[in-house]
């Protein structure tokens, strides 16, 4: 139906979110983020980023018109303002970037002014105003991650599911049920009582 943008694709998913009140279609190329329209396929803005790594974890939208990304292998995660410009014109500007929550291929999720992710396999809550860590906490592996209520469900690398406090006073391990003997990356569906 439509097609848009010249990068090569990365290993992140699309997704379709709305950011300054319209509907974009997010995802993150080699070398870039990009936003296209979901009518049309038209870029709505690009975001520069190195092609030093791999791309694969979703861009978290956070409140305020605001995407956190972050990649692993050595670089590190930036928090970038989307603007809207009277004529209807976007842009895409850093910030603030550093090296606390690298997210290698586990996308992450945001709750009540804090970014939960799995930096290099370890959990961490960021605070994404201040660019710093809250905690940093368990050792998972470079597992999978989803949002539940007030709950992070984390499917380790080796095959656990684990279901943490999502709060940023502290790490809360409340519950662990070993599912796998072996590796694991996939993402896990919830439909819920069903995981």
């Amino acid at each position: 139906i439509w097609g848009g943008g010249t990068r090569p694709a990365g290993n992140s998913s699309a997704s379709l979110v709305t950011i300054a009140d319209v509907d974009q279609v997010l995802i993150f190329n080699r070398r870039q983020v990009a936003s296209h329209d979901p009518i049309s396929g038209k870029l709505i803005w690009t975001y520069p980023w190195t092609d030093g790594t791999q791309h694969v974890a979703q861009p978290l939208p956070v409140p305020g018109a605001r995407l956190f990304v972050s990649t692993a292998y050595g670089t590190w995660g930036e928090l970038i303002q989307i603007g809207k410009s009277d004529q209807g014109k976007f842009s895409a500007t850093l910030i603030c970037k550093n090296n606390l929550l690298k997210a290698k291929f586990a996308n992450m999720a945001y709750r009540d002014g804090f970014v939960y992710g799995l930096d290099d396999g370890i959990l961490v809550c960021l605070d994404p105003e201040t660019g710093k860590r809250r905690w940093k906490r368990g050792r998972y592996g470079p597992g999978q991650l989803i949002l539940v209520d007030d709950l992070l469900l984390i499917t380790s690398e080796k095959g656990a599911v684990v279901l943490i406090e999502a709060t940023p006073e502290k790490h809360n391990e409340l519950a662990r049920i070993e599912v796998f003997d072996h590796k694991t990356w996939n993402p896990p569906a919830l439909a819920a009582p069903y995981l």
